[in-house]
């Protein structure tokens, strides 16, 4: 049963991964096309909106692999906290690395959410929702962005004790 169990979380790990490289290449790929959001200067309220949501997301993505190597520090620092002697230490030190690992995951699972449901191209025949949609997406991935940084700022809080 412990392979079987072993299997679907490298299984489920391996579709997250490809998930999230597809949505990332996907976005990339479909604004070839586009005149605004990528240029150097922004033309339109529309070209500085979203090159602020791009600007969250890549922010965002750069810290992926931050997140994903402080898991495993915090899954790391679990596996030693067990072997020790049970004491009040060890359950504060058990429900840091836990929280920390919950804090992570959540940062990780939004980043994931929010690719997944980001449409770059929303509302492109109608200037008033489009920015509305754009402000929105703004506000959503600047939480992302948040809870990433943040998470890691906790993180590394815990690790350099």
């Amino acid at each position: 049963m412990q392979d079987k169990s072993h299997y679907m979380k490298n299984f489920f790990a391996l579709a997250i991964a490809l998930s999230v490289f597809a949505a990332c290449n996907n976005s990339a790929h479909q604004h070839e096309d586009r005149k605004d959001g990528f240029s150097d200067n922004a033309k339109t309220p529309e070209d500085s909106l979203f090159q602020l949501v791009m600007d969250g997301h890549d922010v965002g993505m750069a810290n992926i692999g931050k997140i994903r190597a402080s898991l495993a520090l915090a899954k790391a620092g679990l596996d030693s906290v067990a072997k020790l002697k049970d004491s009040p230490e060890k359950e504060k030190l058990q429900q840091a690395f836990m929280d920390i690992q919950e804090d992570l995951n959540y940062a990780e699972y939004g980043m994931n959410t929010w690719m997944a449901e980001f449409n770059p191209d929303s509302a492109t025949g109608n200037m008033d929702a489009r920015i509305k949609y754009l402000s929105d997406e703004k506000t959503k991935v600047d939480k992302v962005k948040e809870s990433i940084l943040s998470s890691l700022q906790r993180a590394d809080s815990l690790f350099r004790k």
